[in-house]
């Protein structure tokens, strides 16, 4: 009877001995889990209700940044955006900056989180909050402003209501505590850009230091003269690292004189709808000043949403992503599709009825230099005329007549030219040209043809003809005045047809009279 006993119980005792043990095995998985469960930073493209296109594509740049990861410690109320590797106060190891969005904080937000060595970690150093909403316009890189070989932290972007903002911040040992000072901070209405000079041989061997790269500020200039005609003129500001004030200050500012729009056409464009405005950039431009042997064109297809960059045998195609519309002009946001990680900005002001200047910027957080291939002015090409006319006033002989009185001219390039009856010759550095001119007037377009009398002809064969315009400030008795400036020359290469002409490859060359024989302008 005992043995049957014991028998029974011991089964007994093993059941309940592998109950507790179950029960203490779930606790432990369920508490772990707890304990590791640590909320993930998630890379998404914020969207609101205004934004609809943002939220269609919002998934889909997700998936394609779900591998980033920040090495600087988030909050649970902080969602990753992107994240950039630099190295900020010198120590030759990568610090990261992380732009993040925050609960309750309608603007992008900075992290900076600098590396430490001793823990094999990243700390946060400071916090930035941008005056940028919208992720499309908003761009962050770490550039040598000072040209000292150390990285300042520079971000810029839109604003909600259009204005650009750029900011520059530096790094400074302040009592062993790590300190980000800003250094620049600029807002306008229109452009802001760096010029990235070239630095010397001895900079780049870390050798010596180097220029410190200039900051230019295009804003629009109040019309005060009261006229009918809306004026696009601009006040361009330059700012220059101070070393003794440890900022960048204000050097020089100059007035621009752009191109004059009547008031209702300038208000049929720029009705404040981002259609009216991409309706008006619809179709084709080329570059009017070209700097290389190319001409370089932009196709606008606001309806397919695309923008097309072509020189010579080459074709980039954008998706046209996102549109902001700004005081004289608009901010876009394109897409590679080929390479859909290569992003490009193009910032577009309006200068005339059929003209506008465009400035690039490359690549997600890289800030393009001033002289980028595709930055300059643009002239929409129509199958009427491919070139805005002079006015009525002048024609095809005031053209001849002031080439020959000249009696002679400098170019842009160095050469000097001289107009005698329907002859000229060329001088320059190791070269000499001479031969025969005729002026004409084609499709509205005054233009002049070349024939050389040796056998290798240095100029163009065919260019479009233009005079430089002056504006006279207004008085008290008498409005702000455009007039003609007869000492100044663009001559564009084109190639002609019976019905009109277009660009083709070439060199923009400016003449410009002799001063001691300068014609009074009229």
């Amino acid at each position: 009877m005992k043995s049957k006993r014991t028998n029974k119980v011991i089964p007994a005792v093993f059941l309940i001995i592998g109950g507790v043990l179950a029960v203490l095995f779930v606790v432990r998985v369920v508490y772990w889990s707890e304990q590791r469960s640590v909320p993930r930073a998630k890379v998404v493209i914020p969207t609101s209700g205004t934004e609809k296109e943002e939220k269609e594509t919002a998934d889909a740049q997700t998936q394609d940044n779900a591998s980033m990861t920040t090495f600087v410690p988030l909050l649970p109320t902080e969602t990753l955006i992107s994240t950039l590797s630099i190295d900020l106060n010198g120590d030759n190891l990568d610090d990261q900056v992380v732009a993040v969005r925050k609960e309750s904080v309608p603007y992008l937000v900075l992290l900076v989180g600098m590396y430490d060595a001793e823990s094999n970690s990243y700390v946060r150093a400071a916090e930035i909050t941008t005056n940028i909403s919208r992720v499309r316009t908003f761009s962050y890189t770490g550039i040598d402003m000072t040209g000292d070989h150390k990285t300042e932290l520079v971000y810029q972007g839109v604003r909600d209501n259009g204005d650009s903002i750029m900011c520059i911040y530096m790094s400074r040992r302040k009592l062993n505590r790590f300190e980000l000072v800003q250094i620049g901070d600029f807002e306008s209405d229109g452009t802001i850009f760096i010029q990235q000079d070239d630095r010397s041989e001895s900079y780049e061997l870390s050798q010596s230091k180097g220029e410190s790269f200039p900051v230019w500020v295009y804003s629009s200039a109040k019309d005060e003269s009261g006229s009918d005609n809306a004026n696009l003129s601009q006040i361009q500001t330059e700012y220059q690292w101070d070393e003794k004030e440890q900022k960048y200050m204000q050097i020089k500012q100059v007035r621009v004189t752009g191109s004059r729009i009547a008031a209702k056409e300038l208000a049929r464009i720029q009705d404040g709808t981002v259609e009216t405005f991409a309706d008006f950039l619809n179709g084709l431009w080329y570059k009017t000043s070209n700097e290389d042997d190319g001409i370089r064109y932009l196709f606008f297809d606001y309806p397919d949403k695309e923008i097309i960059f072509l020189y010579g045998d080459t074709e980039e195609v954008y998706s046209w992503e996102d549109s902001n519309l700004r005081r004289s002009g608009i901010y876009l946001s394109t897409t590679n599709e080929s390479i859909t990680n290569m992003q490009r900005r193009c910032d577009i002001s309006l200068t005339g009825v059929d003209e506008v200047r465009v400035h690039i910027i490359d690549d997600v957080r890289m800030i393009i230099k001033e002289n980028n291939l595709w930055d300059g002015g643009y002239r929409k090409m129509t199958t009427q005329s491919t070139f805005s006319t002079e006015t009525k006033a002048t024609t095809d002989a005031d053209y001849a007549g002031e080439l020959r009185k000249g009696p002679s001219w400098t170019t842009d390039n160095g050469m000097h030219i001289t107009f005698k009856d329907n002859t000229y010759a060329l001088t320059g550095e190791s070269l000499k040209d001479d031969g025969y001119f005729v002026t004409d007037t084609v499709a509205g377009s005054f233009v002049i043809q070349f024939r050389s009398a040796s056998a290798q002809q240095i100029l163009a064969e065919s260019y479009q003809m233009l005079f430089d315009s002056v504006t006279i400030p207004a008085t008290k008795k008498r409005k702000e005045e455009v007039r003609v400036d007869y000492n100044t020359m663009r001559l564009t290469p084109v190639r002609l047809s019976p019905d009109t002409c277009f660009p083709v490859e070439g060199r923009t060359l400016t003449l410009t009279r002799d001063a001691e024989h300068d014609t009074p302008r009229s």
